[in-house]
């Protein structure tokens, strides 16, 4: 696989996007989680069983939407993590000339 060696600025604009997304989707994280709560809640205050089943099922589509959201926050952490290390090469390099 070949790798193209970019310049520091180019990591760091790249580096700067991806820390956006990242916090975007943390916030996305933590509204779902607290859907999930709240839900959660609900499910065990409900006085029928129909109330019952539908908070249920609000959690476990909630629990699904979590999971996709979490699999996204891997992958956007390994990007960040390859520009972080690319990053650091380039500045080591620029600091070397």
């Amino acid at each position: 696989m070949f790798f193209r060696i970019r310049d520091l600025a180019d990591e760091a604009g790249d580096l700067y996007v991806l820390s956006k997304e990242l916090v975007t989707l943390n916030k996305l994280l933590k509204k779902l989680t607290l859907t999930i709560k709240i839900h959660v809640h609900k499910h065990s205050m409900a006085k029928t069983e129909e109330e019952k089943l539908y908070h249920r099922t609000k959690h476990a589509r909630t629990t699904v939407e979590l999971g996709n959201l979490l699999k996204k926050h891997y992958k956007l952490l390994e990007k960040l993590k390859r520009h972080h290390r690319a990053f650091d090469y380039a500045l080591r390099k620029e600091q070397k000339i």
